[in-house]
């Protein structure tokens, strides 16, 4: 059984305890969850989300109402994001968790300010999420360009960065991590050669024999997990010497494995803790495996940590209306596995930690722990 910090649980038994004559009108509050459920990650995430919900409720004393989780599947896709924004707006959900990437919940996010739902998106990165007009926003990690900056000041020196390839997704999030390091590199005096493909796509031919003939000391890519994995393989296939630096939901041993990749020629750029950072990640990864039989996707810890905060904004609102939710958001902070989560007043996550890693070994190393603002 996970063990949780006893000051953070007693808060959370409590949040659940309300009017007694609302809790005769409705036993459960509702917390949406909307993402892929055909991506592995977002998948994992609903279920780490759910391992949240069943831990609060197993907790709570009686007679305290009982979170439920609503899990919506928007497939990454505008159109559908909106749909289920404008439906979730209309039943008893008191907030959401969601959506899953950057693009989905820019799209929704208007939809939800006129319902007047808090929407905390878990591993949104982009920057234009948060200066979306309204003040139900909250940004579960840190901003896309604080990233990128710190990134490049690293591998800068190290990899005599000269030349590099940026290769965005087309997708919101993908195409502003592309623009952030393009323009702090153009501004260090790197050539940049710059390259766009589809979400959808498996094909990475043309810009890798761009980069065979170009030979620049690192390619970027700014796009998900399985495209990656993918873009990784092509690598040695093509002969290509050039450092790959990803920004997707890679860090895990599966990924290598997929990729057959031991030598120190990857770099991931992730938000959050080192997933090695205390003995709370390890409980929580050996609960989740026997729970669902599989390893946690790589960003499954952030839809957990979400509900907590979630739930303690609940507590502090005192009773689970909508409004009084989203200024609850705005005063709660919780010790998450991933970061510390509390929130500035424009909803964007204060103190956020981002992480880079480096393939060593057949392993991912941490190299260097980036502090926003730092």
């Amino acid at each position: 059984m996970l063990r949780l910090p006893t000051c953070f649980l007693a808060c959370l038994l409590a949040c659940l305890h309300l009017n007694p004559l609302q809790a005769q009108e409705n036993r459960e509050v509702t917390i949406a969850f909307v993402g892929p459920m055909d991506d592995p990650d977002a998948a994992s995430g609903a279920q780490a989300a759910q391992m949240a919900i069943d831990e609060i409720n197993a907790a709570r004393p009686r007679g305290a109402l009982a979170l439920r989780l609503n899990v919506q599947n928007d497939k990454a896709d505008v159109r559908l994001a909106q749909y289920f924004a404008r439906y979730l707006s209309k039943t008893d959900a008191v907030a959401v968790i969601g959506h899953w990437t950057s693009t989905a919940s820019i799209a929704a996010a208007p939809i939800y300010t006129e319902a007047g739902i808090a929407q905390l998106a878990p591993i949104s990165w982009s920057s234009l999420f948060s200066m979306l007009p309204g003040q139900n926003h909250f940004q579960g990690v840190g901003s896309d360009d604080s990233a990128m900056r710190h990134t490049l000041q690293y591998l800068m020196p190290r990899l005599s960065l000269k030349k590099i390839m940026v290769i965005d997704d087309s997708a919101v999030l993908g195409v502003a991590m592309a623009d952030s390091f393009e323009k702090y590199a153009r501004a260090a005096g790197i050539d940049v050669l710059r390259q766009s493909v589809s979400t959808q796509t498996s094909d990475f031919n043309p810009p890798l024999l761009l980069a065979r003939q170009e030979r620049p000391e690192l390619i970027l890519f700014t796009g998900r997990g399985t495209q990656s994995a993918v873009i990784a393989r092509n690598l040695k296939r093509l002969g290509i010497t050039a450092k790959l630096l990803l920004t997707g939901p890679v860090v895990s041993s599966q990924f290598l494995e997929r990729t057959s990749h031991t030598d120190e020629d990857i770099y991931a750029i992730v938000p959050g803790l080192p997933k090695e950072n205390s003995g709370r990640m390890e409980v929580f990864r050996k609960r989740y495996t026997a729970l669902f039989h599989r390893e946690p996707a790589p960003f499954a810890m952030f839809a957990y940590d979400c509900v907590y905060v979630m739930a303690a904004a609940i507590r502090l609102a005192g009773v689970p209306e909508r409004q009084r939710i989203i200024g609850a958001l705005r005063e709660v902070s919780h010790n998450g596995l991933m970061q510390p989560m509390a929130f500035n007043p424009d909803g964007t996550l204060k103190n956020p930690v981002f992480t880079l890693y480096q393939t060593e070994q057949g392993r991912w190393v941490v190299r260097k722990l980036v502090k926003a603002g730092n």
